[in-house]
Parts: C-alpha cells; structure tokens; sequence
C-alpha cells in the first residue's frame, strides 16, 4: 500500500485477490490535513505537530544511517560518505525506510475511533513510524552497539487517532560496508481471532527524496547473467517483478538505494508530488519502491523477514545481489513451522502455529465465488528445471480429483485454460500420500514457471462440505 497523502484515490488492480489503493496529495504543506469528502460529523481530530528528531547513527567510511526514536525507530536518514545530504524522505510519518502491515477488517473502527475517510479500506494497518495525525509510534526498548542497532516498537494504526496497534515490530539492523542488513519480527495478539485473507505488504517501503526518480530491476528470464537491466521513469505505482531480487531507486547520477530480499521477485514503484525529480527529506516529492509480498497476518502470529539495503551506484547494487546465495531452482515447500510465504483465496487454514503442516478447508469460504485457492508465493522457475513436482498431501473428501495450476512471467493471474493446470487422482482417506507429477509432459509447461496453486475443479463442487487438505511439502523433488 502506498501513502503519499492523499486527495485523489485510485485503486489498481496488482495480481490475484489483492488491490493496491494509490493516493497522491498534491498540497506543499507536509502537515495540511487531506480535504475529507462527506466527512464524519464534527470533522477530523487535530493534527499533532512533529516530534522533533531524536536520532542513533552508525557510520562508517561509506554510508551513514540514522533511525529516529520519535518515528518508531525507523530509518530516517541515510547519506553516502562526504556528504551530509539526507536520501530519506520525511515529509510525514508515512514516508520514511520502514515496515507496515494490512489485514482486515475494511474499514478497522476500535475504541470508537472512524478511520480517516480516504484511508478506511487500509483496515487494519499497523505502521513503524505512526499514525495520520503524527503521533509518534511508541519505543519500548532500543540497543545500539558500533555497528548495529535493535529497536521494538508498538506501531500506530496509520487511519486512526493515536490508537496503539495490536501487535510489536522488532528490527535489528547491522551496518556492512556500503550495506545495511536488515532482520524484522512482527509479533501480533490481537482480539480479533477471524483470519482474513491475505493481502500485499510493505516489507519493506524506501522513499527517498524527489532526485530519486529511475526505477531499475531486472525482470527478464535469464537472472544472473548481467542480461539488459529495465528502467522506468513513470510514476504511477506499478508491480515490478524482479527474478534478480532485488529493484534500486536513483537520481540523475544513477547513484541512490537497493532493496535486496532473498528469493523475493514481487516488488513495486512509484513517484509522488507535483514537482518530480527535485525537493528535500520535508518535500512532498517523492520515489519509492518497496518489497510487496502477500502474507496472511494471524491474529496471534510471528512473522519474520529480512532485507538489505544497498547504498550507491547501479553496479554496486547489482553486484551485492549476484554476491548472494542464488534462489532455488524450483519449488522446495516443506510446512515444518511456517506458511513459507503460500497464503489462501476463498478458504482458510487452521492458523498459527503450523506445526508440520498446513490445515486447510478444501472447500469454498464463499459459496457464491466460483473456487478457492491455495496458493504458492510468486517466484522465478525456469520450467526445464522443474520435470516433477511433488505434493505431500492426505485429502480427507469425497472428491477424486485435485487440480495444480500454474502462473507464467507474463500473466497477472492464474488462468485455468487447457494448458495452464493438470487434474491428477486423489485419495480422500485423510491418509498422507505423495502425488507425483511429470511436468515435463504437460503442455503449457514450457518457459518461466512464477507461481502454483491448489484447488479442488468445479466439477468436484457437490464433494466440499467438510472436506480438507494437509499439506506436508510442495517440492521439486522427493
């Protein structure tokens, strides 16, 4: 989700199940609050005026980096060695390098208080630095030591009015070189027990200020093998996928920051402001890229990531990236304490903790939708190295059949047409089997292989009731 402070709101389709609102607030005052149409009775809360910086740094003789103990402690400052310039964005507390969550409910009221009117579909969306009204989100604890720096923080809900999150966000971060390795934990107990469906998140989102305008990545089919980079200029929020894993935002100078995030390909851009490619870290001009990926948020889960920020020119992005452990080959799915990233379209699992498996309903939430889904995260899978595939599942149904379907480079959805998915016999006895299929047979299994699914076909509907999957592992090998 992107948060430019809005006037206009546009909302953009991105990939299966999941939109993607944009907003753009054209105003130059970065506290005006957004005109409200049909505001609630009695209007908007007052806005609070900024905390006034309370910076941690470390330094070295590349970058230095500072985080702010009154934005949640994420980062706010980010300069390269023999200039004091600020890359970071701080027109607001939305801006920043940082971490937000999106589950349900649409829209999220708690303790009485009616998300801001353009922000009421974000639901519930806990936010690093904190809320519309610049209210601070809180420290509970911070350590810094030469090189690295721990904060845990409790995150504001960004529509509402200084109401505290139901969750904590844990980040450690490590200063290397022209690096900063960045290790997130994101706690959540809230009261709210119903699980909602998935959705993208910001994990992370960079703004750096408006020079910061050349969006670069990879997305080709041959990664790690200095094929043509892409760049792009236009500044509406656009999915990119990078098969590299990593996407960097620059200035004119083709100097700027890299997100690298192991085995992740689903990233996304954007530029703000009415005066593109110019104005400092209070300026509403803007870049952005962030790291998207779907997760489903438990209401008691732990959530776990890491990223790196790459601080410098396009070759020195590029070349951390290829220094790095290359992506697996295909699918290596095994559930022993984790979702590993695969979430769920019209159906739902058990919930947190998975303890070796995954538990889901293998039927339809929604009966008035036409299918569920059990879904894999989008990835990059050339199909010749991928011959089998390998389901360890036990289905307990009276349906015969499953279906595994399969998303290409170039599709913005999973399209079950002849050759994009295989029917293969099922057992329904709830005992676990592994299912072998040959991929290397089917048609349609030919080029770059992003993503797979699960689902029971329409014609197994009269077979729903009751019925469910354990899934073990989805791997490309026994």
């Amino acid at each position: 989700m992107i948060r430019p402070y809005p006037l206009l709101l546009v909302c953009v389709v991105v990939s299966c199940l999941a939109v993607t609102c944009v907003r753009d607030y054209p105003s130059t005052d970065p506290y005006k609050a957004p005109i409200v149409p049909n505001p609630p009775s009695g209007g908007l809360p007052s806005q609070a005026q900024p905390s006034a910086q309370k910076r941690l740094y470390l330094d070295n003789d590349k970058i230095r980096v500072g985080i702010d103990l009154n934005a949640g402690g994420a980062i706010t400052y980010l300069s390269e060695a023999g200039t004091t310039v600020n890359m970071v964005n701080n027109n607001d507390l939305g801006r920043q390098i940082q971490t937000s969550l999106y589950a349900g409910p649409y829209p999220y009221v708690v303790n009485g208080k009616q998300p801001v009117y353009e922000w009421r579909n974000l639901g519930w969306n806990p936010v690093q630095t904190g809320d519309f009204y610049n209210h601070p989100s809180e420290i509970v604890s911070y350590q810094q030591t030469q090189n690295t720096i721990y904060v845990k923080t409790i995150p504001l809900i960004w529509p509402l009015f200084n109401e505290p999150a139901d969750c904590v966000f844990e980040h450690w971060m490590e200063l290397k070189g022209n690096t900063i390795h960045v290790r997130c934990r994101l706690t959540v107990n809230r009261a709210d027990t119903t699980q909602y469906e998935s959705r993208t998140q910001e994990a992370p989102c960079v703004y750096l200020n408006g020079p910061y305008y050349r969006f670069v990545t990879y997305g080709g089919a041959k990664p790690f093998t200095n094929d043509a980079l892409s760049e792009f200029t236009d500044r509406d929020v656009i999915n990119r996928f990078g098969s590299e894993n990593w996407i960097a935002l620059l200035n004119v100078d083709g100097r700027g920051v890299g997100i690298y995030k192991p085995n992740e390909v689903r990233f996304a851009s954007a530029g703000f402001g009415t005066n593109p490619r110019s104005g400092g870290e209070f300026d509403v001009s803007s870049g952005y890229i962030n790291s998207q990926p779907f997760l489903l948020i438990d209401h008691n889960g732990v959530h776990e990531f890491e990223y790196t920020l790459v601080v410098g020119s396009l070759t020195d992005i590029r070349q951390f990236a290829y220094a790095q452990p290359r992506p697996p080959a295909g699918p290596t799915y095994k559930f022993a304490n984790d979702r590993l990233g695969w979430y769920f379209a019209n159906t739902r699992d058990q919930g947190w903790p998975v303890r070796g498996e995954m538990v889901v309903r293998w039927y339809r939430a929604d009966s008035t939708r036409n299918d569920f889904r059990v879904i894999s995260p989008l990835s990059f899978w050339q199909s010749t190295n991928v011959s089998k595939i390998y389901i360890d599942a036990a289905f307990l149904t009276k349906g015969t059949v499953a279906r595994l379907s399969w998303r290409k480079a170039d599709e913005v959805d999973f399209f079950d047409i002849p050759d994009r998915y295989v029917d293969f016999p099922i057992v329904g006895d709830g005992q676990y089997r592994t299912y072998e299929i040959n991929t290397s047979q089917l048609s349609g299994w030919n080029g770059v292989i992003t993503q797979l699914s699960l689902k029971s076909p329409s014609s197994q509907n009269q077979f729903e009731k009751g019925s469910v999957l354990r899934l073990r592992g989805v791997t490309a090998s026994k």
